[in-house]
């Protein structure tokens, strides 16, 4: 057998056995209404686009959608996260339901954070946002620790969804540290800047380039940071003593292991339809590859070729082991040039 040849089969059995991972992600649970109108012209009350409602469809968002594409991929998978005692918190449990995700959620008195997008045609006219993002109160922080506590001993290894919604405190984010040190657990993160000096023993972080900016100018007290993809890559290896994945979109992804050379993967997927979703699908991915056992050049590769797919399609996208064993089977040429 040919070392491609070989190399696809091992992709392949591997993305067989995502179903034998287990992982808990924890995280800002979203719901996200798609507002499908129809311009018809201009309000007769005011200079503003007069739109027709033709259809709306819901969507799980933030960490919701990470565990969606996880279950997706085949891996098991629970969820720890906040919703409102409220509507969108019902409709967001029954849609995890129905992704095969196990959620076990804190039911606040806040509201479930429920983004509103009006699209017409591919044009996209606005976003309403619901929420609330200051931290929980201590009553549900409490909880939340304990439903993590309950889990980390089921689990294969930790996600980390941040959206800034209020769940990554300083404290809640010690204890979930101290629980994946306890249970020799990795935690895999996307993470918003202003929160990174809340973690000190991440496995591995994902930003994209504009986070990555954001980083290093936290780290150097606001000062102009470097914008060049290869240094910002190795800059956050540095400061952050953890491996890196930089998403760069259309130029593809700079992996950074801790202890080897940086290495950058060209994105597969030049005219993407929609990337709404993406980094959720190349966090799932890393997370399923890595708790399987591949190493992080392996698993960035599959979240690559996942991310590919997952942009190719309209709306948020969740990619199937089935499409993601197929991509693999037809990716010949993409090895041969690598």
């Amino acid at each position: 057998m040919s070392p491609i040849k070989t190399q696809i089969k091992h992709y392949v059995e591997t993305v067989q056995q995502f179903s034998d991972v287990r992982v808990l992600v924890i995280g800002d649970v979203m719901l996200d209404a798609y507002l499908s109108c129809k311009a018809i012209g201009i309000a007769d009350d005011a200079p503003v686009p007069l739109l027709e409602i033709l259809d709306q469809s819901n969507t799980l968002g933030g960490a919701a959608n990470v565990a969606r594409n996880l279950a997706q991929l085949g891996v098991k998978t629970s969820l720890v996260g906040v919703i409102g005692k409220d509507s969108n918190g019902t409709l967001t449990k029954k849609l995890l339901k129905d992704s095969k995700v196990n959620f076990f959620p804190v039911e606040s008195e806040r509201p479930t954070t429920f983004k509103t997008r009006v699209m017409a045609g591919d044009h996209y006219y606005l976003r309403f946002d619901e929420e609330n993002r200051s931290c929980i109160n201590s009553t549900d922080a409490r909880f939340l620790t304990n439903l993590i506590k309950n889990q980390v001993n089921k689990v294969d290894l930790i996600v980390a969804s941040d959206y800034d919604k209020g769940i990554f405190s300083p404290t809640v984010v010690s204890q979930i540290e101290q629980m994946a040190q306890s249970n020799h657990l990795k935690i895999l993160a996307d993470l918003k800047p202003k929160n990174i000096f809340h973690w000190k023993t991440l496995d591995l972080i994902t930003p994209n380039i504009t986070e990555g900016i954001l980083i290093q100018e936290l780290f150097n007290s606001g000062k102009h940071a470097n914008i060049e993809g290869l240094t910002i890559v190795k800059n956050l290896r540095t400061l952050l003593k953890c491996n890196v994945v930089l998403k760069m979109d259309r130029d593809g992804m700079l992996i950074a292991p801790l202890t080897e050379p940086v290495q950058h993967l060209d994105a597969f997927c030049h005219s993407p339809k929609d990337t709404s979703g993406a980094g959720d699908t190349v966090l799932s991915t890393l997370a399923a590859a890595i708790g399987q056992g591949s190493n992080l050049e392996q698993a960035a590769w599959l979240a690559n070729l996942a991310a590919s797919i997952s942009v190719s399609k309209p709306g948020t996208y969740a990619v199937s082991c089935s499409e993601l064993v197929k991509a693999v089977l037809q990716s010949e040429k993409l090895l041969l040039a690598d």
